[in-house]
């Protein structure tokens, strides 16, 4: 059903969702995983890393560089395709392996901060409930 005002069609998708969730759910699970079948072919069905096949999940290969909170997979397979320039297929393992290098690297390189620069930091995420401006990740302005 096609909506030229945005607003009217999230009325009717949230009014179409309270008379039929499962259906809903359903139809969007299958959405999901055609999104990540193409996905996964898109990017060669095995791990960048170690080559295994098992366990494949999407990984940011920079997170700053993402354009939405919203997953991969819910949004449209055009705009994720669009995406594949900064997304990596990694296993279970490898996947975890990096992004506990990268929480231990963000720990290091705060906390090696002089301390000014590291209270413009916690004053930035409290004034601004944890949103940071991705254009410029090494600096916090005033």
């Amino acid at each position: 059903m096609a909506y030229s005002n945005t607003e009217k069609r999230r009325l009717w998708a949230r009014d179409h969702y309270a008379k039929n969730p499962d259906k809903v759910k359903q139809i969007n699970k299958v959405k999901r995983e055609k999104r990540k079948s193409i996905l996964f072919e898109h990017l060669g069905n095995k791990c960048c890393k170690c080559g295994s096949t098992t366990k494949l999940e999407l990984d940011h290969i920079n997170p700053l560089l993402k354009t939405t909170r919203q997953s991969i997979l819910s949004v449209g397979i055009e705009r994720a395709l669009g995406e594949c320039d900064n997304i990596q297929l990694l296993c279970k393992e490898c996947h975890t392996k990096k992004s506990q290098a990268q929480k231990k690297a963000a720990y290091y390189l705060f906390y090696n901060m002089p301390l000014e620069e590291q209270e413009k930091w916690i004053e930035k995420f409290i004034d601004h409930k944890g949103f940071i401006d991705r254009s410029s990740p090494l600096e916090v302005s005033g």
